[in-house]
């Protein structure tokens, strides 16, 4: 199991560095949309395709390279309350057939995502915006890749919930219990 935790660990850092992009968008996104507000207040002018380079480059970059770091963290919901009903026994079953469930989901999201973003690579997508094509198709690759880093969180839960007696539907029980593992 040391090995399995050092591999999370090694994972996390992955997480981290997605969650510090998303963090760094949306202070860029903020910024510009400060600068344009500002600019069109006091000079009656704005930045030429400002609103689609936000809308196309920076809400994707805010949202999907965190989005592994938070369904990990456990704030999403989960079956919290009915889990704690239930025998232990029951509880293990359930949280695999869930955790089961939500791999074939995710796999079937990313193996979609990435024929789209293949497909856009193909087709050269670009959006529009203030009379010049920018390209769009880097940032559909975004989508598979963090549903990817998901599907690895849930099979490091898998992994935990075969090695580990207790049951659980996320990591972080381990991350505040690691001698257990070692």
């Amino acid at each position: 199991m040391n090995g399995v935790w050092k591999a999370y660990k090694v994972f996390d850092y992955i997480k981290l560095a997605g969650i510090w992009v998303s963090g760094i968008s949306v202070l860029v996104m903020m910024f510009l949309i400060v600068y344009d507000v500002a600019v069109r207040s006091l000079f009656s002018s704005s930045i030429r395709g400002g609103f689609e380079i936000i809308q196309n480059y920076m809400m994707p970059l805010v949202v999907f390279p965190g989005l592994a770091y938070v369904y990990a963290s456990g704030v999403l919901p989960k079956m919290d309350l009915v889990l704690d009903k239930i025998g232990q026994k029951a509880k293990k079953v359930l949280i695999f057939l869930m955790i089961l469930l939500e791999l074939f989901v995710l796999v079937l999201i990313v193996q979609f995502s990435w024929e789209y973003a293949m497909n856009g690579l193909e087709r050269k997508t670009a959006f529009p915006a203030a009379g010049t094509l920018y390209p769009l198709y880097p940032l559909f690759f975004l989508i598979p890749i963090a549903f990817a880093l998901i599907v690895i969180e849930n099979v490091f839960i898998l992994i935990r919930n075969i090695l580990i007696k207790e049951p659980s539907l996320t990591m972080r029980e381990v991350e505040e219990k690691p001698e257990e593992l070692l």
